[in-house]
């Protein structure tokens, strides 16, 4: 009983979030992506190693709300924030160390 309890309030918890939050988080990640753009476009004004830093950050704010709020992970039981956060943070090392470790390479055979 305490089980079907407990679906019923994380249910509640999903549902309690309006449209208009929704239109907000929408409107969040359309800003980052509109920076995203401009970033681009002044890239050459920019050190390469602060381009990408810059991008890679927003791009992991952009994911991370994309997560937390359309697939719901954040009112989810703490294992399932694991079992995605886990992997994630594995995933995010791994690009960096190869970015890091590829940085000063130049195609296939260079």
């Amino acid at each position: 009983m305490a089980e079907h309890a407990t679906h019923d309030q994380h249910a509640e918890a999903h549902e309690s979030h309006s449209t208009r939050f929704y239109w907000m988080i929408g409107a969040i990640l359309a800003v980052i992506t509109a920076v995203e753009v401009a970033i681009f476009l002044v890239k050459d004004t920019i050190g390469h190693e602060l381009f990408l830093a810059i991008l890679f950050i927003l791009s992991i704010a952009k994911g991370a709300g994309v997560v937390m709020y359309f697939m719901h992970l954040r009112g989810d039981a703490r294992i399932f924030q694991l079992v995605f956060i886990v992997p994630f943070l594995l995933a995010v090392t791994l690009c960096l160390g190869f970015l890091t470790i590829f940085s000063h390479h130049v195609g296939i055979a260079g």
